[in-house]
């Protein structure tokens, strides 16, 4: 083993003994407002990995996903640092997610507590993982592991929670924050968190497209303390991905009649548009598009015609559906 692995090893072990969430010196929690369900996967096409979580206490975006572009790590049902960043070395050492899960449960004095996942993108595309629910976590919960993905939930109203998520996951089309929300949104249909759902957040890592070049989070949402946290999970990160992100071939829709007429409604209202109001498509309006684009977004997303269908960006027109056009920079006076 190479000196460096070897370091991480033991500064892991380390660090695991000696700091107080680990040690034994439990600090004083509400372990009744615990309660979590999540998605963790890797793809290995776009090479991103990532999950989406949400729950009931604020504070879920700090204290359940740890990760980068080949690996993500849920720390869930009593969430752990230490745990998450010593599995996260333990890997990085050369285990395998399942060999590090089961070594820190091993050495964790609340692994009967914690609900776990780790999943690993490898350089040759192949994707392995782990997953462990302690025996004292909530007597509600479920797990299930497909070739990508881990789907994991405690404190569930239903112990169908994960069937959902998973077929939920596995029949989503779009980029991966894409799928991750659309199997958060499966498992709602048949139930949620027992103490309502408040909080949740979706975090995507990736360091090999445009974006990359910024910042290696490819996709963030995060929402606390509200009533509609699901639905307001998916318009932060339609925000997010269709202002910063880069245009996914997956995500894009037909520019149907439909969907004309509305983005041509919110490009007039911003003062970028100002022709027919039908569900045609013009060099006006793909010019209004692009103006749009060039003032507010990252990366331009204009209208592409695949085999003879005009496409759209699907993330930019969710985002412009729900967007806050006072936050939107407005048409110049001059362009007007």
């Amino acid at each position: 083993m190479k000196p460096f692995h070897r370091g991480l090893l033991a500064a892991a072990s380390l660090f695991l003994a000696s700091t107080p969430a680990l040690a034994g010196e439990r600090p004083l929690t509400n372990p009744s407002v615990f309660g979590t369900r999540a998605v963790v996967a890797c793809d290995p096409v776009e090479k991103s990995c990532g999950m989406a979580v949400i729950s009931f206490p604020s504070g879920v975006s700090t204290l359940v996903p740890y990760g980068r572009s080949d690996l993500a790590v849920a720390s869930m049902s009593m969430p752990s640092v230490d745990v998450a960043q010593a599995i996260i070395a333990r890997i990085d050492a050369g285990s395998t997610p399942q060999e590090a899960i089961d070594w820190a449960q091993t050495v964790d004095p609340y692994a009967t507590l914690r609900q776990l996942a780790a999943v690993k993108l490898h350089p040759d595309g192949t994707v392995t993982m782990g997953q462990v629910t302690g025996a004292d976590s909530s007597s509600h919960h479920c797990a299930i592991r497909d070739t990508t993905f881990v789907v994991q939930a405690n404190n569930m109203t239903t112990p169908d929670m994960c069937r959902a998520m998973a077929d939920g996951f596995r029949q989503a089309k779009g980029s991966l924050p894409q799928r991750l929300y659309a199997s958060l949104k499966a498992g709602a249909r048949v139930g949620g968190d027992r103490n309502g759902e408040r909080s949740g957040v979706i975090r995507v890592w990736n360091t090999t497209v445009d974006t990359a070049f910024y910042t290696h989070v490819l996709a963030d949402a995060v929402v606390h303390a509200s009533s509609d946290a699901l639905r307001e999970l998916g318009i932060q990160l339609n925000r997010y991905q269709g202002t910063l992100g880069v245009p996914y071939p997956a995500d894009q829709v037909t520019l149907d009649a439909d969907t004309a007429r509305y983005v041509k409604r919110v490009l007039r209202k911003l003062g970028y548009y100002h022709g027919r109001m039908d569900g045609s498509w013009s060099d006006a309006a793909e010019q209004a598009l692009y103006d749009f684009n060039w003032n507010n977004l990252f990366f331009l997303k204009p209208t592409e015609v695949v085999g003879g269908t005009r496409k759209i960006d699907g993330v930019l027109v969710n985002f412009l559906r729900d967007a806050d056009l006072r936050a939107l920079v407005r048409a110049s006076a001059s362009a007007e």
